[in-house]
């Protein structure tokens, strides 16, 4: 059974084609998962680490269900605003 793809984030200012290329990528991640073993540590090390995928100069943050084999897209942003957004999370820190 292939991967599903989910879009829980807003991407209204994505290009339809560049959305089209993300499914694409998406699912030839998805058929990869697919062969890999359930008793893979590889399984476990997704829990401990975001997941991203780069498509035309934008970043897509997604999650794996393996269980109901669903990829999730959770965030998209800009990947020329990702040095702005990295500044205003770390001016915001709190310092100890």
């Amino acid at each position: 059974m292939p991967y599903r793809i989910q879009l829980r984030c807003a991407v209204g200012s994505v290009q339809a084609a560049t959305l089209g290329r993300l499914r694409a990528r998406l699912r030839e991640i998805g058929q990869t998962l697919s062969a890999v073993s359930a008793s893979s540590a590889f399984w476990s090390s997704l829990t401990e680490s975001p997941l991203f995928v780069d498509v035309e100069g934008w970043r897509f943050k997604y999650a794996i269900d393996r269980e109901s084999q669903v990829l999730t897209v959770l965030e998209v942003i800009r990947v020329s605003d990702l040095p702005a957004a990295y500044e205003r999370a770390r001016s915001e820190r709190k310092r100890y």
